[in-house]
């Protein structure tokens, strides 16, 4: 099978192609820089500015499944109105053009969206089955949208997947930037603490992933999130545990909101999140469902 991958030099992208790689698939990436991309991943990588250049005909023909991870970091600043629209650009503009150039091989459509799908308040558990308002936030608009920009491609008859993802825990991320803080000492919660974080590990994303290009029933939107949600409190005192530090120094809401503004919600937000439809309609399985043990897997990836 010959699946293009975006955004294959980040994070899950990275994880995704080796995987795709050991199972014998023919993976090409689209990158910034595909030389350096070919470099690191070990596979056949082109370049794209999806801003000025339509998708090189060479990534997507013949292609039997688009896996779109690609996206500027929405954890990187303020919420500025042009870092807003580079944000959203980054995403939707460049599925759409994925999509007009789709070849006619093409079975199905792997889209990344987020958790920031769901209202980020309080204690409600969140499943797929939530209804958007219209009237919505930033980062809800921007995971509607998403959404709705890969959705397009059913038009054509081809399946497609939008997997809300978490906080991924592995090698790289957010959890490389805490672990030299915790390690000294110096971690703790945000805010109260009460907020909850929904994870995953690494490897069971790209699982997930990976059946979500592979098995013919699954589409729509999927929660990409470990079953067992915890709040930022738990969260930080499992990870000073698993590095054997306290973790009680807790970063002050107020600080966070005149250092980040509006981004301030990625880490405000109580998303309670569940992967109702991966392990109700799909017997989906996860190698880590307790965030100690997945903790100490990410740790010694980053090691």
């Amino acid at each position: 099978m010959k699946i293009l991958i975006t955004g294959a030099s980040g994070l899950v992208g990275s994880r995704l192609c080796a995987r795709l790689k050991r199972a014998g698939h023919e993976v090409v990436a689209l990158s910034r820089d595909g030389e350096r991309a070919a470099a690191k991943l070990g596979v056949t990588a082109f370049s794209w500015d999806y801003r000025n250049e339509p998708v090189p005909r060479a990534a997507i023909d013949g292609a039997d499944s688009i896996v779109h991870l690609m996206g500027e970091n929405v954890g990187d600043g303020r919420w500025t109105t042009a870092r807003k629209k580079a944000i959203a650009d980054s995403r939707i503009v460049s599925a759409k053009k994925l999509i007009a150039a789709r070849p006619g091989s093409l079975a199905s459509f792997v889209s990344a969206s987020a958790i920031g799908y769901y209202p980020g308040s309080g204690d409600e558990i969140y499943d797929e089955s939530y209804r958007m308002p219209q009237q919505v936030g930033f980062m809800q608009a921007l995971c509607r949208d998403w959404e709705l920009a890969a959705a397009a491609v059913e038009e054509y008859g081809v399946r497609r997947v939008s997997v809300r993802i978490g906080l991924v825990l592995g090698k790289g991320g957010l959890l490389q930037k805490l672990l030299p803080l915790f390690r000294a000492g110096l971690g703790g919660p945000v805010g109260d603490g009460r907020q909850w974080l929904p994870w995953i590990h690494i490897d069971d994303l790209v699982k997930i992933l990976e059946l979500s290009i592979s098995d013919e029933s699954m589409h729509g939107a999927v929660n990409g999130v470990g079953p067992d949600p915890v709040t930022y409190a738990t969260f930080a005192r499992s990870l000073g545990a698993a590095v054997k530090r306290p973790a009680f120094l807790r970063v002050p809401a107020t600080a966070l909101k005149l250092m980040l503004g509006e981004a301030a919600e990625l880490a405000l937000g109580s998303y309670r999140i569940v992967p109702r439809r991966l392990t109700e309609e799909f017997g989906f399985s996860f190698g880590y469902a307790d965030i100690e043990a997945a903790l100490e897997s990410a740790i010694a990836l980053n090691t």
